[in-house]
């Protein structure tokens, strides 16, 4: 994992499911790949190598893509325009949304499921501004980007989307190609005929642990949750807002909050309602600090989960 300044990078991504107006063939993110889908095996996939936030673009079917994956502690945007717009358009949104969040940002769109969690590693043990994987001689998906490159294609202008924006990038920031073993990075799955049975068994994702941190007196009170509740809350201003992107009724969403500042013994908030504006929350010193542990400790407890696991149940 790449360092910077002794810190750890925080990496994000950016995953296009919306649609958009010059797309000829229906796509639909929940179609069947193995055992999965579409868009909850791309999900998955860079989950398991530790990114995180994951900002979904939401547009045509979007009730049934988020409800779909709204276990999985992602962050949904809706393109409300996807049909009268291109891509590209759909990627700054989830630029702009995810720019203050994270040191660097992968992108891609909901059609190339089946990349491997180790080209995501490896991607990201790169020293680069713009990181491309590429098998076979072709460039693929996903592409991995830093801030700095990040502001450059969310200003772009031109007329060639997403490739004339990273172009224009290439041409100020130190671009990278990496040669990796995995072709799920070229090949989409936009029909239900793309999705070779042979192929999927070959690239199907290994079986993990999954490690969540909750946190309890008599019962549970603090989890993933309550963890991207907060966050989201204090990244949109709104409690509001935050529930409706993460499917929870308002009233469930005071309810945890209640129960978690109750068990605590302190707020992890400050609410202000009323107003022009309706009303806004941000995060109190110890609210902010207090997440900031549980992220941590969430992330080295994967680490240890996956170490361990490897140990125990890897191949011998």
């Amino acid at each position: 994992m790449e360092l910077e300044n002794g810190r750890e990078l925080r990496t994000g991504a950016v995953i296009v499911a919306a649609g958009h107006k010059s797309k000829n063939t229906p796509f639909n993110p929940l179609l069947p790949v193995g055992d999965s889908t579409v868009i909850r095996r791309i999900i998955i996939t860079l989950k398991r190598a530790g990114v995180s936030p994951i900002v979904v673009i939401t547009g045509d079917k979007a009730e049934e893509i988020e409800k779909h994956i709204s276990n999985l502690q992602v962050i949904c945007l809706r393109n409300e325009q996807y049909a009268v717009t291109q891509m590209f358009s759909s990627i700054c949104m989830g630029l702009n949304y995810i720019e203050d969040l994270c040191d660097r940002v992968f992108l891609l769109p909901a059609k190339f499921p089946v990349f491997l969690r180790e080209t995501v590693q490896q991607m990201m043990d790169v020293k680069a501004d713009i990181v491309r994987p590429v098998f076979d001689d072709y460039r693929g998906h996903p592409v991995l980007i830093t801030s700095r490159v990040l502001k450059v294609i969310a200003s772009y202008q031109g007329d060639r989307g997403l490739r004339g924006a990273l172009y224009q990038a290439s041409q100020v920031f130190r671009e990278e190609d990496i040669p990796v073993e995995d072709q799920g990075i070229i090949r989409a799955i936009e029909t239900e005929g793309d999705s070779s049975a042979d192929f999927i068994k070959c690239q199907q994702i290994q079986i993990h642990p999954k490690i969540e941190l909750s946190l309890e007196r008599d019962d549970d009170f603090f989890g993933s949750q309550m963890s991207q509740f907060l966050q989201l809350t204090s990244h949109t201003g709104s409690m509001q807002t935050a529930c409706k992107q993460m499917h929870m009724s308002y009233t469930k969403g005071w309810k945890i909050l209640r129960e978690a500042e109750k068990q605590l013994g302190f707020p992890l908030l400050f609410s202000r309602s009323g107003g022009s504006d309706g009303g806004s929350s941000r995060l109190t010193p110890k609210g902010e600090e207090f997440l900031k542990n549980y992220i941590k400790m969430e992330e080295e407890l994967r680490k240890e989960g996956e170490r361990l696991f490897e140990l125990y149940f890897g191949q011998k």
